[in-house]
């Protein structure tokens, strides 16, 4: 199979994994847990399959346990987003964590923009490249996750005098910004790529950067 190919799949797959997750949550109501269930293993998958889109882009100039580490902490970090609700009802009890009058603290979308800026840092600083990836994994895990959440609610930011709801974000907006994460993540970490080829054969602080083979 070739990675265009592969590539052509994984994005189907990710828009069934949206598309199917939305309706399955639309459509059990009850009970509650399996519906928070739905929705939670949806916000998994979608912020793991994002996150493994933009690893294998990386696959030559990382370790196979990097690769892994990194998915892996893309696809929990994006389900588990939501403890936020507990810790802010302090329990334990799905009615309560669901029943909150204001939106929870990891809910805030100045998170992924502070996220993204980091890694803009780190891209422009030319940090490793190990280092900006897992700035992006952070970005991707906070961004699909709210994205989703915005289709009902919008996104919500909230920081120093700045305290902003947008209107709820348009379905198919959601379902193309969903799509294009990942690629909007890879040209920005291209630019490093393209700074670390450069300083092959001299001694830089990052990845050592393995140049790709031409097929």
């Amino acid at each position: 199979m070739t990675p265009t190919v592969l590539l052509a799949l994984e994005h189907l797959l990710l828009l069934v994994i949206c598309i199917t997750g939305d309706k399955l949550g639309a459509i059990v109501q009850k009970p509650p847990l399996l519906r928070a269930v739905i929705d939670n293993i949806t916000h998994a998958l979608i912020g793991g399959l994002v996150t493994e889109i933009i690893v294998r882009d990386y696959k030559d100039q990382l370790d196979r346990s990097d690769q892994i580490t990194l998915i892996a902490v893309g696809f929990v970090a994006s389900s588990w987003i939501d403890l936020d609700h507990f810790i802010e009802a302090r329990s334990f009890h799905l009615d309560d964590a669901t029943s909150l009058t204001h939106r929870p603290f990891f809910h805030n979308s100045m998170i992924f923009v502070a996220l993204f800026a980091s890694m803009i840092t780190s891209v422009i600083c030319q940090h490793s490249l190990l280092v900006s990836l897992w700035f992006s994994v952070g970005f991707v895990a906070f961004f699909t996750h709210q994205i989703r959440d915005a289709i009902r609610r919008g996104l919500w930011f909230r920081a120093p005098y700045l305290n902003y709801s947008t209107a709820p974000v348009i379905y198919w907006v959601y379902l193309a910004l969903e799509q294009l994460c990942a690629h909007a993540v890879i040209q920005l970490l291209a630019m490093q790529q393209r700074h670390g080829r450069q300083l092959v054969g001299t001694e830089s602080f990052g990845v050592k950067y393995k140049p790709l083979e031409v097929v």
